[in-house]
C-alpha cells in the first residue's frame, strides 16, 4: 500500500510563489475532491485557506523541537478526520532558507512521503527582486546589504543540502523559475503539471491578476530604508497604496535594470561552483548550464537622470490620484 503524501511547496520566495499559493486557495474545494487537501492557514481542516501557511511556519521556527510536534499533531489528525485523501498539500515560500525548517519535518518523513517544489532561478535576479520586495524596506543601501548576503543567500545547494538530510533526493521536484523552461511558459500550470492530478487544468480556475507585483527602482529609491512607511520587511501597506492611486503605471519592467551588465555577471560567478552541483545532481541530463547565461542585451541599465524623471512622474500622478479619489 502507498503511504500517503506531504506535498510541500516551499517557494523560494520571487519565483511566483504568491501565483501558485492564489491557484491552490482558489481551487482548494477541487482539489479536496481530487484527494489533495489543502489545510487552513494553520493547519486545520476548516477555516480560511489562503493557499499558504507563511505565518504558522514562522512561529513553529521559534521552537523548532515543539514545532516538529505541533506539525506532525496537526497533519494526523487531517489524515485521520479526511481518510479517503492521498495528500496534504502545504506552501510556505519561507521554508527554503530557513536552517531549522527541514527539522520540522523529520517525524513526518517516517510515516509519509514527503515531496518536496522548489522554484530556484539565477542569483542576479533573486537578489535584485528579494531586495525589492523585503530587504529595501528594512535597508537603504543595495550594495552594503548584497556584500554581506552574497554568497549565501541564494545558495540553491546549501538549501537543497538541508532539505536532502531529511527528504530522499527523488523527493525534491526542483524547478527553474525562467519562462523559457515552465511548461507553457507559466509557474501555474508548471506547478499544476506536478500534481498529479486528474483534473484537466482547463477546468481549474487561474489567478485572475498580477500577483504581488514589484515595482520600479525610481519608486522604491524615494522609500527605501525609511521607518516612518515601513514596520518591517513585510509591511506592503505603501505599495498598496501607490496601487490604489496608479494602478499597474509603475510596476517594475522585467528588462528594467539598476545593475549593470558587470554587476549581473559578477554576482552569478560568486554561485559557479553550487550552481554546477545543483545542475549535476537535479538535471543530470539536461545540456548546458543550470541557468541562461547573463547576457548584455537582456536588460537595459536605468541611469540616474532616466530615474530621476520618473519620479517627478511617479508623484506628480501619486498627487493627482490622491485628488481625484478625495472628490468622490
Amino acid at each position: 500500500m502507498n503511504k500517503k503524501r506531504i506535498v510541500v511547496h516551499i517557494g523560494a520566495n520571487k519565483t511566483g510563489s504568491s501565483a501558485i499559493q492564489n491557484f491552490i486557495s482558489i481551487n482548494a474545494r477541487r482539489l479536496r475532491d481530487a484527494g489533495i487537501v489543502v489545510p487552513g492557514t494553520n493547519f486545520e481542516l476548516s477555516g480560511k485557506i489562503d493557499g499558504h501557511h507563511v505565518w504558522s511556519f514562522q512561529l513553529l521556527f521559534d521552537n523548532p523541537s515543539e514545532g516538529a510536534k505541533v506539525l506532525s499533531g496537526a497533519l494526523h489528525d487531517i489524515f485521520a478526520l479526511e481518510p479517503n485523501a492521498s495528500a496534504v498539500l502545504l506552501s510556505a515560500e519561507n521554508l527554503t532558507a530557513n536552517p531549522v525548517a527541514p527539522a520540522l519535518f523529520k517525524e513526518l518523513a517516517q510515516q509519509y512521503d514527503i515531496e518536496i517544489v522548489i522554484y530556484i532561478r539565477r542569483q542576479d535576479d533573486y537578489f535584485t527582486s528579494s531586495w525589492q520586495q523585503w530587504h529595501s524596506k528594512t535597508n537603504s543601501d543595495f550594495w552594503a546589504w548584497a556584500i554581506s548576503a552574497i554568497g549565501q543567500f541564494g545558495n540553491w545547494r546549501t538549501y537543497l543540502e538541508r532539505w536532502e538530510t531529511v527528504v530522499p533526493r527523488k523527493n525534491i521536484k526542483v524547478r527553474i523559475f525562467d519562462r523559457k523552461k515552465l511548461v507553457d511558459g507559466d509557474v501555474v500550470a508548471d506547478f499544476y503539471g506536478l500534481l498529479d492530478l486528474s483534473i484537466p487544468f482547463s477546468e481549474l480556475s487561474y489567478p485572475k491578476k498580477q500577483i504581488n507585483p514589484s515595482y520600479a527602482d525610481a519608486v522604491m529609491n524615494l522609500v527605501k530604508g525609511n521607518s516612518a512607511i515601513f514596520r518591517d520587511a513585510h509591511d506592503n501597506d505603501f505599495y498598496n497604496f501607490v496601487q490604489a492611486m496608479t494602478g499597474d503605471r509603475f510596476f517594475k519592467n522585467s528588462k528594467e535594470s539598476s545593475l549593470t551588465f558587470s554587476q549581473r555577471h559578477a554576482i552569478v560567478q560568486k554561485y559557479a561552483v553550487s550552481n554546477r552541483w545543483v545542475k549535476d545532481s537535479y538535471f543530470p541530463d539536461t545540456p548546458g548550464e543550470l541557468f541562461s547565461p547573463v547576457v548584455e542585451g537582456d536588460y537595459y541599465h536605468v541611469s540616474d537622470s532616466d530615474v530621476q524623471r520618473q519620479q517627478l512622474e511617479f508623484l506628480t500622478e501619486l498627487v493627482y490620484g490622491m485628488h481625484k479619489k478625495g472628490k468622490k
